[in-house]
C-alpha cells in the first residue's frame, strides 16, 4: 500500500479525496513516538499527523540532531477530522497551500547546482547546498 493510501485509509476516506483536500505524494516519516507523521513535496511542505484521537496539519521543520540523524519536527497549524477531508475539503486544501506556503519561504536556491533546497539541506551561512558543499568545499556532513 503506498503511503498516500496508508494515510488515506487513516483518515478514513478514498485516496482521491484526501488527494483532492490535501495534495498527493504523501511519504510516511518518523516522527515524534506515538504520532504516525506524513510529508509531501520535495523538499517537504506539508505534513499531517495522527496521534490516534485526530489528525494535525503542520509545517514540517525538520532538524539535525547529529551527523546523517535528520529528526522531524512540526510545527501544528490546525487540526482536522474525516468529516472535513469529506465535507470542506476547499478550506482544508486552502489551509494546506498556506502551510506550504510559509514552509517554502525558508527555502534557498544553491548558487553552485541551482537547485531548491529546505534550509535543513543548507550548508551554513555560504548559500550552498549540502552536496555542493561536501563536493567543492570537502566539507562532510
Amino acid at each position: 500500500m503506498s503511503d498516500t493510501a496508508e494515510l488515506a485509509a487513516l483518515v478514513g476516506v478514498a485516496p482521491d479525496v484526501l488527494v483532492r483536500a490535501l495534495g498527493d505524494a504523501w511519504t510516511e516519516v518518523r516522527g515524534p513516538e506515538h504520532e504516525r507523521w506524513f510529508v509531501s513535496g520535495r523538499p517537504a511542505q506539508v505534513a499531517v499527523g495522527w496521534d490516534g484521537f485526530g489528525f494535525t496539519l503542520a509545517r514540517p521543520e525538520p532538524r539535525w540532531a547529529g551527523p546523517a540523524e535528520l529528526v522531524w519536527e512540526f510545527v501544528a497549524d490546525r487540526r482536522f477530522s474525516s468529516d472535513e477531508v469529506l465535507y470542506e475539503r476547499a478550506a482544508l486544501a486552502e489551509a494546506a497551500e498556506e502551510v506550504a506556503r510559509k514552509r517554502r519561504r525558508t527555502f534557498r536556491w544553491c548558487p553552485v547546482c541551482r537547485q531548491v533546497n529546505a534550509r535543513e539541506r543548507v550548508h551554513d551561512n555560504t548559500g550552498l547546498c549540502m552536496a555542493c558543499a561536501e563536493r567543492y568545499l570537502g566539507v562532510q556532513h
